[in-house]
């Protein structure tokens, strides 16, 4: 489809659905596409959205503001972002859907964010760490955050512990670029000392040369950003090669590298590193207490909660709040987004604002630990935790 006559049919969807009464709007059921990684190297990610998104509607119930919520499923199916903005494409004009979340690589929301403009369809943003993420469109929430929220909380944990000779390793694509600038802002404004940086090739499996330059510039501190599961084991066996994991004079820390769902994957060599992130099983907060008892009783005690499936869970608060606030009404696209902006509430991960300026988030970091648990398991325990951190400096 041309995008010429793909505006043209979601005009006339879009004048139609307008043209709804208040009686039939409220009795309709309102269709909101989730655009995930169902297969795939990321298909354990659209797993736990999937889960999170289950766990929530078990809990909350499957219908808002007088209406059945109807979820449609669309698999975008590794890095592929043109992909991404023609399922969105299908999903407004042939699906019909009101709101799309979902989304995990930055370029997914990019290239979609003509489209949600356009039609003027609220998309909500579950993950992807760009900054440019909801600059690129008015019609685009981001409940997840941002590699600056990230970068300021690591490099003022890192000062705070007397880590202040640092090297720092990101892959190369634009939340890599933001964590990396995000980190040596702020550290080095705290008097600590870069040695060394590297962009590493995104879909790289060997990190050998750039962990031999690491071990080489003999840093306190080595924070990484690299994708979660086989790349991040990868690291670490670098890590080991080159004798940098279990020294107490070295702290080593990622985002999401040490992800719960990913632990069973590793060795011991990982105990004593840290990981940043917006979400610990261990945290506390009723609201994280349901979503761990909803994902159980759903999925049974095998399936552990995850971050991918908490940031899905909180997605969905903003999603309903969008249908709720307009009870009985034909949905609105631009008053969705407005009814999100400065929205508070309590979610899986802690608290979480989303900011009316920007779009984004504020929310709570964690700072966690690899450690041996009492049954002789790899564990993550909370070492720290940042409150209220905004998305933006």
């Amino acid at each position: 489809m041309s995008y010429f006559r793909f505006v043209r049919s979601a005009a006339i969807v879009l004048a139609a659905m307008g043209a709804m009464s208040g009686a039939q709007a409220q009795q309709e059921p309102i269709k909101v596409g989730i655009l995930g990684q169902f297969s795939g190297p990321f298909a354990l990610i659209g797993k736990q959205y999937r889960q999170g998104i289950e766990a929530y509607t078990a809990t909350y119930s499957s219908k808002v503001g007088g209406r059945e919520v109807e979820l449609v499923y669309r698999d975008i199916g590794g890095t592929n972002a043109s992909n991404a903005k023609r399922l969105a494409e299908e999903l407004i004009v042939r699906d019909r859907v009101s709101i799309i979340g979902g989304f995990y690589l930055s370029p997914e929301p990019l290239a979609a964010a003509p489209v949600l403009t356009e039609t003027k369809t609220p998309g909500v943003v579950f993950n992807g760490a760009a900054k440019t993420i909801t600059e690129a469109s008015p019609y685009i929430i981001r409940t997840g955050n941002t590699q600056f929220q990230t970068g300021y909380v690591e490099a003022e944990w890192a000062i705070k512990r007397g880590f202040k000779r640092a090297y720092v390793a990101v892959s190369d694509y634009a939340p890599g670029h933001d964590l990396l600038e995000a980190f040596k802002k702020r550290y080095t404004a705290l008097g600590g000392e870069i040695l060394g940086e590297d962009k590493m090739p995104l879909n790289t499996v060997d990190y050998a040369p750039y962990v031999e330059r690491v071990a080489r510039a003999k840093p306190t501190l080595f924070n990484m950003f690299i994708p979660a599961g086989a790349p991040s084991v990868n690291m670490v066996k670098s890590l080991q090669a080159q004798g940098m994991t279990g020294r107490k004079e070295i702290a080593i820390i990622g985002q999401a590298q040490l992800e719960e769902a990913v632990l069973n994957l590793f060795d011991d060599s990982v105990i004593g590193m840290y990981d940043a992130l917006t979400y610990a099983i261990e945290g506390k907060g009723a609201e994280n207490k349901k979503f761990k008892d909803a994902i159980r009783a759903k999925f049974g005690g095998a399936e552990l909660p995850s971050y991918s499936g908490a940031v899905a869970w909180d997605g969905m608060h903003v999603i309903y709040q969008m249908i709720r606030a307009q009870q009985g009404k034909p949905f609105d696209g631009t008053t969705a987004i407005n009814v999100a902006r400065g929205f508070s509430y309590e979610g899986a991960r802690g608290n979480v604002r989303i900011e009316p300026d920007t779009r984004n988030a504020t929310l709570d970091m964690h700072i966690r630990r690899a450690v041996k648990g009492p049954d002789g398991k790899l564990k993550l325990e909370v070492a720290d935790v940042v409150n209220g951190v905004k998305s933006l400096p």
